[in-house]
């Protein structure tokens, strides 16, 4: 998994237990001067007798816990991509969308998973060992959220992103996005997409439905990329999903459908998405 023929250059990447139909993680990297050659390294922990820590690389416990049970070889596949950050994370995203639609499920470590039987080690840096709170994870008996099921597609990727009942959910109707329509929403959980004035989507996004619209329409001000996008978009419109049964990586899971479903119907993510 780690060594020759691993591309030199920013793409996406999948791994997997040799003879696994599915995946077990796929992401993607890129930024600043990163490489898949230099990502798939910093996964050489996998291997030792530790648990490696979160940092640097995310997936790096899961898949040394997997072995604990399996010793089965992994096997990866490369996709070398040009193009920015965010043109890489909205292909990562529907390849995990379409994935999730094959599959019936996630890849088996993406959105903060875990074998059960193990507790997650923490991330690694100069402030949590300040605070004396790094710590290696490894066997343990107790149940957490990152064990629990995640959930399978609600619908098709389908190409009507601002439709009633896009991806099998069934949405509100449009709303104006402006402080006083977003205090009367009742505090829920869920997912939520924005609309520019010209009816393309420029965000979609997951959580407390009220207070992340209106943390996006905060942004309107802001001297960043994201806040430009969306000032360029304005004004805004908004539709939502509520169901606080969900829990956050279940809604993670549905929200990377409907982003994966938007870039295949649109081939870009919304302009707003994964500009920080």
């Amino acid at each position: 998994m780690v060594g020759q023929g691993v591309p030199p250059e920013p793409g996406l990447y999948r791994i997997r237990r040799v003879g696994l139909r599915w995946w077990d993680y796929i992401g993607q990297t890129g930024a600043g001067q990163m490489t898949l050659q230099k990502r798939m390294a910093m996964l050489r922990g996998v291997y030792g007798a530790e648990m490696p820590y979160r940092d640097p690389h995310t997936a790096g416990p899961g898949l040394w816990a997997l072995r604990q049970s399996n010793p089965e070889p992994f096997e990866a596949e490369f996709c070398p991509v040009e193009g920015t950050t965010p043109w890489r994370k909205g292909l990562e995203v529907a390849a995990v969308a379409v994935h999730r639609q094959a599959h019936q499920r996630s890849p088996t470590l993406n959105f903060g998973r875990m074998p059960s039987g193990f507790r997650m080690s923490s991330a690694n840096n100069a402030r949590l060992v300040a605070a004396g709170k790094r710590f290696r994870g490894g066997p343990d008996d107790t149940v957490r959220e990152s064990h629990e099921a995640g959930i399978s597609p609600v619908g098709a990727l389908d190409p009507e992103v601002t439709g009633a009942r896009w991806a099998g959910h069934t949405w509100t109707e449009w709303m104006t996005m402006d402080t006083a329509v977003l205090q009367s929403l009742a505090p829920e959980d869920g997912l939520y997409r924005i609309r520019g004035s010209n009816g393309r989507l420029v965000y979609i996004g997951e959580g407390a439905i009220r207070s992340r619209l209106l943390a996006h329409l905060a942004k309107l001000n802001a001297s960043t990329p994201q806040g430009a996008a969306l000032r360029a978009a304005a004004p805004l419109t908004f539709s939502a999903v509520a169901n606080s049964s969900w829990r956050r990586h279940q809604r993670l899971e549905l929200e990377a459908d409907l982003i994966g479903a938007y870039v295949l119907a649109t081939h870009e993510p919304p302009a707003a998405q994964f500009t920080g």
